[in-house]
């Protein structure tokens, strides 16, 4: 089977990479901005990303095309973008509070 959506390739075709990457990104972000209060968001956030990319490269491997997948994952990412945008601006994402 000869797959060429970057999707897929991104990943090497298993959702179990993705899931393992998305992980290790999560980790990584978060040891290396531990002195940020927003490094568990971002590094959650990270995660998302890289999971879903997996499942989308997963979908494409059993024969769903990368032109309906792929509108609709970044549809979700967009509306969940947003979200967060218009959370941190009107002040209902606060920091941690230091020393906690």
């Amino acid at each position: 089977m000869q797959v060429t959506d970057p999707a897929v390739q991104l990943v090497g075709m298993s959702p179990v990479i993705a899931a393992s990457a998305g992980y290790s990104a999560q980790t990584k972000i978060v040891g290396v901005w531990q002195s940020s209060p927003y490094a568990p968001l971002l590094g959650r956030l990270a995660a998302a990303i890289i999971w879903g990319c997996g499942g989308v490269a997963g979908l494409t491997v059993i024969g769903i095309p990368a032109a309906i997948t792929v509108p609709i994952a970044l549809t979700v990412l967009t509306v969940v973008l947003v979200m967060l945008a218009a959370a941190f601006a009107s002040g209902m994402i606060r920091p941690r509070p230091a020393g906690t």
